[in-house]
């Protein structure tokens, strides 16, 4: 597979999955913020934007961390790159380019989900009906993730797709936990459940931890678990077989190098004793770990395709898509 190709499907998979992290994430704060006092609401605007990592970017903006602020910077904003319709754009750019290689039903549902996307007067949508958009969007994302999966060969553009889709959703899942953990007490029951239901884990950790409130529960399903296909775990055992059938002739490259050293340091990780010593500590050094495994990925496999700096900006610092 040409480099720019591979490129192409796996930022299409991550822009993908961010739009759909950030929906959640917003529709969870949103329905948070119906009980709240101003200070506690700008707050938790706040948090939203160190999860997605885009504080610095909007704090340039000079706009005031208010409700209405903050979601117009993450839904339609056209120069933020990481609001909903520019990763939405993005993906479908991504796919566009890699026609030949996508089935007709994963290219008309992506470029149908754009163009509906575009149509619609997303200001409106977000001053008198954000849960429904927020909605459509989530499940607009989930219904290209379906058609991908149902549509699909198990080729190496099926792997890049869904390395790129789970390598952004254990990154996301990390800032999550990073954002919310010290609000997870005992006492702190709506965090609680915000938390679990930005990540759509609410049912699942129920039937597996019944009515218990207890952080470390939380942190380890969110972490850890083998069965919930959003926890950090779950996606980079995802990634990693992935990665693995990218590999030739079972070859262990760098980023497979790279990545099981991540996943096994978390796999084998005691999540009560990390929560005793810094977990934001530990939740940094995995992001950061994560983020040098897509770096690795672009080094090893995109750099026919151009030239890729960690440490420059393009959606997040650090990261580098194709747009």
């Amino acid at each position: 597979m040409l480099a720019r190709d591979a490129e192409s499907l796996f930022w299409s998979g991550r822009y993908l999955e961010r739009a759909e992290d950030t929906a959640r994430l917003l529709d969870v704060t949103y329905h948070g913020m119906l009980e709240t006092t101003p200070a506690e609401e700008a707050l938790a605007w706040s948090d939203v934007l160190y999860a997605l990592r885009l504080d610095g970017v909007f704090a340039a903006t000079g706009r005031a961390v208010t409700a209405a602020n903050v979601c117009e910077f993450l839904v339609l904003d056209t120069n933020n790159a990481g609001s909903i319709f520019s990763s939405v754009r993005q993906a479908r750019e991504n796919a566009r380019t890699v026609r030949e290689q996508l089935s007709t039903e994963l290219w008309e549902t992506l470029n149908s989900f754009y163009l509906d996307l575009r149509a619609r007067n997303l200001g409106t949508d977000l001053e008198f009906q954000p849960h429904e958009l927020y909605g459509m969007v989530r499940r607009q994302c989930q219904t290209v993730a379906g058609v991908a999966a149902e549509t699909m060969s198990r080729d190496e553009g099926w792997r890049f797709f869904v390395l790129g889709w789970n390598l952004e959703r254990a990154e996301m899942s990390c800032r999550l936990l990073s954002t919310r953990y010290r609000q997870l007490s005992p006492s702190a029951f709506h965090q609680w459940m915000g938390t679990l239901r930005s990540a759509s884990g609410l049912e699942a950790y129920r039937r597996t931890y019944r009515a218990s409130m207890d952080p470390v529960d939380v942190v380890e399903f969110l972490l850890v678990s083998r069965t919930f296909p959003r926890s950090v775990l779950f996606s980079l055992r995802t990634a990693e077989n992935a990665l693995s059938r990218l590999a030739e002739d079972g070859e262990l490259t760098r980023p497979l190098r790279q990545l099981g050293k991540v996943r096994s340091g978390l796999e084998f990780a005691d999540v009560r004793e990390l929560m005793q010593g810094d977990l934001g500590e530990e939740l940094g050094k995995l992001e950061e770990g994560i983020r040098q495994v897509a770096a690795s990925v672009a080094t090893h496999y995109f750099s026919n395709s151009h030239e890729f700096d960690l440490h420059s900006v393009h959606l997040l610092p650090g990261e580098v898509g194709k747009s």
